[in-house]
């Protein structure tokens, strides 16, 4: 009987040594230090790294002198120094505190978190910055990272509880506050599960893999405990949680995180001089509490550049010299000296011709109606100045114009624009801009051949490109004008007024550029130009087929008589319905013309950069058979598809 009581006692103690032993061990575990690289860098055939270790105790540290690191498995010559010992390296250091503040913290849980935290940020080095993240009905930022731990510590003693628990935008606004350079920390400390978030937790977990922020959770109590999206959170940046069943537990908890980030240790290995490959995996293992900790990471890698060695192969190829006429300085001197002489040509043409006109012959002149012509003519202002030379180019421009013919249609476009220059004035426009964008590309260029035509051509098409855009905006403008107008002119009509006199009215009473036109038949009325071939002027210069409707009334009425001002009437609501319309294709077609301008200029304006950037890329399509195929057949394309575009989107209304 005793023999069994003793075998019993015996066997129920060594039940509970082995429970004892299972539980120790499950404990050490559970508490057992982490490593992990907080950043890495690589730079001229060496790693640096910042390594840390979380689950530290009191009595643990991290030795400096038990760090190795491997690549790819091979072990490298390192060193490891405590950053707050004075490691050569500076690393900048953050850490950002983020107290659960609703009101289920009030009482003795806010009181302890308060004494917690300040042992923490006294615990903190003074190199690393600290700030302070509160949450409740929602998150907020009570002081930014500092240097100032006093500070820190003065906004925690004055937390109050209530509210809320905005947990996943607690963690994502600390994510985003402890900034997103050097070693960062993020301390979450929570009492229970999200209330009333904005964020979702897929978008908190996102945000925090992104910002690469370590993020370390302190679960306050039993509920909190078994929270699984602080879990989430915290292993989403490769943190842990810290649990604290009672408030008591707090200091232990936030003094741990203290000691992982005061431990922390710049690690610097030198990488091999045979090395071929530009990235690989770095492990880093370091001794803790009697233990090995590691922590890989994937990363690139940058060796030290080798000098070829100095070798004498013999005499050396005469390189060129700073005078060579290839040398861009050369080139840019030439040029400007190219611009001077045209210059002083010009000024000697002037000058010449003013010597040509002294003395006798030219005081007399001045009293002859071919000298005081010429005289007037001399005193006209340009464009480009009063000056004999600026007289001498414009007219000079003004003779090509009127030999190559192109002065009455240069001159109607520029009326219908609404340019305030002669064909002369603006020949010497439109040349000066294809010279100065071909001479700019040229220098850009260094003397490219190929650039200096581009700039040429493209120097040639814009002033074209203006005038056509002005001239249409114009034409736009007085189309839209015209319905109220010829309502106008129909009510001036019907009170008793002439039709010069309406026509005064709008010119008085109108805006540009209707006004402007009306004006001008006016004045050639009082000229002795018939006033319907004075408005036909208006017709032609604006190509508007709805004014030359006008005009042909008005022949009409003066022909055989009637109602003007009902004939205009009707003219003005047939013109707004087909303003109406117009207005209605143009915006039904809007689509289609923004896809023709895209596609058709897309293709010629990257192949254009494509030729003053980088053309290797294109060689191949000027050299290779199939290359000018291709070039040929998608230029036809181009042509053909913007030819089509340009068909489908215009309707005439």
């Amino acid at each position: 009987m005793i023999r069994r009581q003793v075998l019993r006692r015996s066997g129920a103690l060594a039940l509970l040594i082995c429970a004892g032993l299972a539980t120790t061990a499950d404990r050490a575990l559970a508490d057992a230090p982490k490593g992990r690289i907080l950043q890495v860098t690589s730079a001229e055939g060496k790693v640096t790294l910042l390594f840390s270790a979380s689950g530290l105790t009191p009595a643990d540290t991290l030795d400096p002198h038990s760090v190795a690191v491997t690549l790819d498995g091979r072990a490298l010559p390192s060193s490891a120094a405590t950053v707050s010992a004075g490691a050569v390296t500076k690393v900048r250091r953050t850490a950002v505190v983020a107290i659960d503040t609703s009101g289920s913290m009030a009482g003795a849980r806010l009181a302890a978190a308060k004494v917690a935290a300040s042992s923490f940020l006294g615990s903190l080095p003074a190199d690393v910055d600290a700030g302070l993240v509160t949450f409740s009905s929602r998150a907020r930022v009570d002081v930014a990272p500092t240097a100032d731990h006093a500070r820190v510590q003065r906004a925690v003693s004055g937390l109050v509880a209530t509210g809320n628990t905005a947990l996943y935008d607690a963690a994502s606004l600390s994510a985003r506050t402890v900034g997103k350079t050097g070693a960062r920390t993020v301390l979450l400390l929570s009492d229970g599960k999200d209330e009333g978030s904005i964020a979702s937790l897929a978008a908190v977990i996102s945000s925090i893999k992104a910002s690469g922020a370590l993020l370390s959770a302190v679960a306050l109590g039993a509920e909190a405990g078994g929270n699984a999206a602080l879990s989430q959170i915290a292993t989403a940046s490769g943190g842990s949680v810290l649990k604290a069943p009672d408030a008591a537990d707090l200091a232990t908890a936030f003094q741990s995180a203290a000691r992982s980030i005061a431990q922390e240790l710049v690690v610097t290995a030198t990488l091999p001089k045979g090395l071929t490959s530009t990235s690989g995996t770095v492990l880093v293992s370091a001794t803790a509490a009697g233990a090995r900790v590691t922590d890989s990471v994937f990363t690139s890698l940058s060796k030290v550049a080798v000098a070829p060695p100095a070798r004498d192969f013999g005499p050396q190829p005469v390189r060129h010299s700073a005078t060579s006429l290839t040398s861009k300085p050369v080139l840019y001197g030439a040029t400007a000296a190219l611009f001077l002489g045209l210059l002083m040509v010009l000024a000697l043409a002037a000058l010449s011709s003013e010597q040509n006109r002294t003395g006798m012959p030219r005081r007399l002149s001045m009293y002859t109606l071919t000298g005081r012509a010429q005289q007037a003519k001399v005193r006209e202002a340009t464009v480009l100045g009063d000056s004999s030379l600026a007289r001498t180019a414009v007219d000079v421009a003004g003779r090509v114009v009127q030999q190559r013919d192109i002065d009455a249609g240069l001159e109607r476009r520029l009326d219908a624009a609404g340019v305030p220059l002669r064909p002369a004035e603006w020949l010497l426009l439109h040349v000066g801009i294809a010279v100065g964008v071909s001479v700019l590309l040229f220098l850009l260029s260094g003397a490219d051949l190929l650039a200096t035509v581009i700039g040429l051509v493209i120097g040639f098409l814009v002033p074209f490109l203006y005038l056509r855009i002005k001239e249409s905006r114009r034409t736009n403008a007085f189309l839209e004008q015209l319905p109220d107008t010829l309502q106008l002119v129909a009510g001036s009509l019907s009170a008793g007024y002439s039709l010069p006199q309406a026509l005064d009215t709008v010119v008085r009473e109108g805006s540009q550029p209707i006004s402007g036109e009306f004006n001008r038949a006016l004045v050639e009325s009082r000229l002795g130009v018939p006033i319907d071939e004075a408005l036909d002027g208006i017709a032609h210069r604006m190509r508007s087929n709805d004014f030359g409707w006008v005009v042909m009334a008005i022949r009409i009425q003066r022909d055989v008589g009637g109602n003007l001002a009902e004939v205009l009437t009707t003219l003005a609501q047939t013109l707004r319905e087909r303003d109406r319309l117009r207005r209605q294709a143009r915006v039904l077609s809007a689509e289609g013309r923004l896809s023709a301008y895209i596609l058709g200029g897309l293709p010629p304006l990257f192949f254009l950069y494509l030729m003053l950037v980088r053309r290797t890329y294109i060689d191949p399509l000027f050299h290779d058979p199939i290359g000018v195929v291709m070039l040929t057949t998608g230029g036809v394309l181009i042509v053909v598809g913007a030819f089509w575009l340009s068909k489908v989107v215009k309707v005439e209304v």
